[in-house]
């Protein structure tokens, strides 16, 4: 018989051991986010005969809709089943408690992010939405033309990081961080040879998320910058830090970069249905980072 609980500090090992399984995150960066991130209570578990067989972590977070009202909301992070588990349900058990469980705390919606497109309809039939698309492209190397006049960049701290995210925002349906999440953003990136940015072009002050997925690929998981400005910003970012492929993404709801398309991105269960009628399409709406 299976039991769905909050896990206890004794089952972090376990806990440990099932994200690196699924998702092949380095160890240093799963000990980091439960040291100073997330307590062990907020993880949602799925345990059988003494085995976590599925785990969740539920971070509170909030929504600003587009009239600047910000509403809390319950962000699913790490969703896993053991690979040898799966088929069984425990996934949509799992999350049927955690529906409880946010609306508990006064949450007025889930959101999610599929590990892959293949589960966005998965989760569309648990009564999830697509509700947030990214706009996304690849550059290669030989599409830069080297020209950076008028561009820098340069590190930044999370709360420097935020103030300009939310500059660019405010008044957007987004998913708002603390400078807090920020900070666990920064420290993956770090992790992987990259780091927070400000981003200046022709005056006008950016920021931008930036990861190496691989040795030669670079990962800019937002780039917030008025569009025109978008293009010499890739071409800084490529001065500055070397690759073959630049995989940028920018909100879905500006024009972004030439050859840029829309992807749908996360999904969110409302449990306020008088919200859910504040958004109008994904591309609307904008979830940046979400730690993927």
């Amino acid at each position: 018989m299976i039991n769905i609980r909050q896990a206890t500090p004794d089952e972090l090992p376990q806990i440990k051991d099932l994200w690196k399984k699924c998702f092949g995150d380095p160890s240093a960066y799963i000990d980091v986010f439960f040291q100073k991130f997330a307590a062990v209570d907020q993880v949602l578990v799925v345990e059988e005969a003494g085995e976590i067989n599925s785990m969740a972590v539920m971070l509170p977070s909030s929504l600003e809709l587009s009239d600047g009202n910000v509403v809390p909301v319950g962000y699913v992070y790490a969703l896993a089943t053991n690979p040898y588990m799966q088929g069984k349900g425990h996934a949509r058990q799992l999350l049927a408690y955690a529906d409880q469980y946010l609306k508990e705390r006064g949450m007025k919606a889930m959101i999610l992010v599929p590990a892959s497109p293949s589960l966005h309809r998965f989760f569309d039939a648990l009564g999830m939405d697509e509700c947030f698309s990214t706009r996304k492209v690849e550059i290669l190397t030989s599409n830069l033309t080297g020209n950076t006049e008028g561009a820098s960049m340069e590190v930044i701290s999370p709360s420097e990081y935020n103030e300009i995210r939310e500059s660019f925002l405010m008044r957007t349906f987004h998913m708002t961080y603390s400078d807090h999440m920020i900070q666990f953003q920064q420290i993956g990136s770090h992790l992987s040879g990259g780091d927070l940015y400000k981003i200046v072009v022709d005056g006008e002050v950016g920021c931008a998320a930036i990861e190496y997925v691989q040795q030669r690929r670079l990962l800019v998981k937002e780039l917030i910058l008025s569009p025109e400005k978008m293009a010499k910003a890739v071409e800084i970012i490529a001065s500055q830090m070397e690759a073959s492929r630049y995989h940028i993404r920018t909100p879905a709801f500006w024009d972004g970069l030439p050859g840029s398309y829309p992807q749908a991105f996360g999904m969110i269960k409302w449990y306020d249905h008088g919200l859910k009628n504040k958004w109008f399409s994904r591309q609307d709406a904008y979830l940046g980072l979400a730690f993927d």
